[in-house]
């Protein structure tokens, strides 16, 4: 009788430690595929960042471009208004402006 009740127990044990075992092999799982994901968003942000420093460096290539445009620019009006003839080629739109205020 004791040996019976013994032989229910162990069964028991070992259906309840099966359970927890499987239990434990879903959350595996289930982690797994989530630290993939979160694996893939991380190399996501990285590209990310990557292509926004990359656009960083054109904008300010660009706004330095722009800049000595102007500054050059400026200096053309310069000397325009006090009377010097600038040693580059006037911008035609500049040309129109200035014949456009004479007129």
């Amino acid at each position: 009788m004791i040996a019976r009740y013994a032989l229910y127990v162990a069964l028991l044990a070992c259906l309840a430690l099966g359970g927890w075992s499987m239990r434990l092999m879903w959350a595996n799982a289930s982690l797994t595929v989530k630290n993939a994901s979160l694996e893939r968003s991380v190399a996501a942000y990285q590209a990310q960042a990557e292509q926004s420093a990359l656009a960083r460096d054109v904008e300010k290539a660009r706004a330095e471009r722009f800049a000595q445009e102007s500054a050059d620019m400026a200096a053309k009006i310069e000397t325009l208004l006090t009377g010097g003839i600038p040693d580059a080629a006037l911008d035609p739109a500049i040309i129109d402006l200035l014949n456009g205020l004479r007129d």
